[in-house]
């Protein structure tokens, strides 16, 4: 399932420590169902985890997410607009903008490109040739 993703935190969230200045075990299973649906939109084997709030983010486990986020890159396209994953350790604000971002713009750029579909005949076929 999708979950819409967060990228507009700002140093004003971090200060006033707001929810978005904060990531927690939400933020992580949001990114981790994201990868998933990606990874099933484009036929590629990533490893998940579902997050519960005892659970410590260790520099592997945030290793995983990031491979996990080059697998679905990899399989299929990006703006050009779009950030470079960021490197470990996730501990700005920024580099989770980014990481969402990527997200978010790979599951924007997948639903344009399926809406955007022509069929036989529907288009083309006959347009410039006159009456035979």
């Amino acid at each position: 399932m999708w979950v819409t993703p967060i990228y507009d935190r700002t140093q004003l969230d971090v200060t006033n420590k707001t929810s978005k200045g904060y990531c927690n075990y939400i933020d992580l299973n949001r990114i981790e169902q994201d990868c998933d649906y990606l990874a099933a939109l484009f036929n590629v084997t990533i490893s998940t985890k579902e997050w519960v709030c005892t659970d410590f983010p260790t520099l592997s486990e945030m290793d995983r997410i990031k491979n996990n986020i080059n697998a679905v890159r990899d399989a299929y396209h990006t703006y050009v607009n779009t950030p470079a994953t960021p490197d470990t350790p996730y501990n700005t604000y920024l580099k989770a903008n980014d990481i969402e971002q990527i997200l978010s713009d790979m599951k924007a750029l997948y639903d344009k490109n399926a809406q955007d579909v022509f069929y036989a005949g529907e288009i083309y076929s006959g347009e410039t040739i006159g009456v035979i």
